[in-house]
């Protein structure tokens, strides 16, 4: 199913750039494509689909979930606590360590996916 997700969502990207007469995707926009993938399987949950922390389970925590578009942490903030969790960082035990589930390569897409939110939301 993800790899379905991954290939539409390239294919995508290689349309619109066709259309508008650009080159093939670039490395970050498939990096972003792969981060939007996996933030949809593991972080949506909590943190909603706007990644604006009002996720289906946000209800059932105290304090919420992070509002990720609001956000000012840095990348390597970010990847930190994906990968070690709240508790790895200070923050709230609700939001689990990621690390041994997820690749380095999926950490860093979700990252760059997260950016990219932030960027579209200013």
């Amino acid at each position: 199913m993800m790899r379905l997700g991954l290939l539409l969502g390239v294919c995508l990207i290689s349309l619109v750039r066709q259309a508008s007469g650009a080159d093939a995707a670039t490395p970050q926009e498939l990096s972003e494509v792969r981060g939007s993938i996996a933030f949809k399987t593991y972080c949506v949950l909590c943190h909603g689909p706007e990644a604006d922390g009002k996720g289906r389970a946000a209800k059932l925590y105290t304090p919420k979930p992070a509002n990720l578009i609001a956000s000012s942490a840095s990348p390597e903030y970010l990847r930190r606590i994906i990968q070690e969790g709240g508790t790895g960082v200070g923050r709230s035990p609700f939001m689990p360590p990621w690390g041994k589930e997820l690749t380095e390569e999926q950490l860093t897409d979700i990252v760059n996916y997260l950016l990219t939110l932030r960027r579209s939301a200013s």
